[in-house]
């Protein structure tokens, strides 16, 4: 393991970066660092960068717990964008284990810290956040204020981000070839860079354009080849699942879908994860489970769905 010293500023910053490109390491030199007790600047960013890993792969209460460290350790540092650049981190969190209101105003809070291009990244994610909640328009605002500015910065890897975002937003109000402009993009920039999440979260959402162009072979394929590079990370996605879910029920396949579903529920209750995620899946298996006339499991599923939903 490459070492990470309390002191050192530019190795604890790339730790953020590694988060998604190798994310195994990525924690073990974040929890090395704070083993050696570095000064709040530092230490917040360790506690971030546990804090990704947890909310996005692991546990959502102990993403919780480090993103607030981290919070506290930034203010404490008096860094206003080591601050903005957290708030925006935990606003996503929030939001994923259905507290929007706080989530939200951990944004509001973030988009005041922050200035340029610091701001420019809080806007991508709470553009990301507006997405997850079904705010389209909302989402476009944000991620077309951002994109400009992280152009500007020659930001590639948060470009590239706020494009696959872009684009996904497109995708869901029916804007086909915009979605298609932005993802080529995205793809030609991510291929300049190293990180191996983000690129196969770009062939899961080539997968997504598939589905939305009718094409159910190509969006499964591609689909199949996002899961194993996740795999390879260590890393489990369920947005996958979920619009495994979707390409199976269109393809008449509505039982191999409800398994998916129930499959990917299970495995989130394992890790402790992101109840919103868990409220999607629970709707696709009820969804699944009326399409393969099973009227009962559908029901069930639908009823805790709902009250996942109505508790965001």
């Amino acid at each position: 393991m490459r070492g990470v010293t309390a002191g050192s500023s530019d190795s604890a910053l790339d730790l953020l970066p590694m988060v998604f490109a190798a994310p195994g390491e990525a924690l073990e030199r974040a929890r090395g660092l704070l083993a050696a007790g570095p000064p709040p600047l530092h230490g917040s960013v360790a506690h971030q960068v546990i804090g990704i890993w947890q909310r996005d792969f692991g546990d959502m209460r102990l993403a919780l717990r480090h993103l607030r460290r981290a919070r506290d350790l930034a203010a404490r540092a008096d860094s206003a964008e080591r601050e903005a650049d957290v708030l925006a981190t935990l606003g996503v969190a929030l939001v994923h284990a259905g507290r929007t209101r706080l989530g939200l105003a951990a944004f509001e809070r973030g988009v005041a810290r922050g200035t340029g291009h610091t701001r420019a990244r809080v806007l991508f994610r709470r553009a990301y956040v507006w997405w997850v909640l079904g705010r389209h328009r909302e989402a476009l605002e944000d991620v077309r204020r951002a994109v400009p500015v992280l152009r500007q910065a020659d930001d590639v890897i948060w470009t590239a981000r706020a494009l696959t975002l872009r684009a996904t937003v497109h995708l869901a109000l029916g804007a086909v070839e915009r979605a298609d402009a932005d993802f080529t993009a995205a793809e030609a920039l991510w291929d300049t860079t190293g990180q191996e999440h983000d690129k196969a979260d770009a062939v899961e959402s080539r997968g997504l354009a598939a589905f939305r162009k009718g094409d159910i072979p190509a969006a499964l394929r591609l689909l199949d080849e996002a899961e194993e590079r996740y795999a390879k990370l260590g890393t489990p996605t369920f947005m996958l699942n979920i619009r495994r879910c979707e390409v199976l029920m269109a393809a008449g396949l509505a039982p191999e879908a409800l398994a998916e579903a129930d499959a990917a529920i299970a495995e989130l209750d394992r890790l402790g994860g992101q109840s919103t995620r868990k409220a999607e899946l629970l709707l696709a298996a009820a969804r699944a489970a009326r399409l393969a006339d099973d009227p009962h499991t559908a029901t069930a599923r639908a009823a805790v769905a709902v009250r996942l939903f109505a508790g965001q």
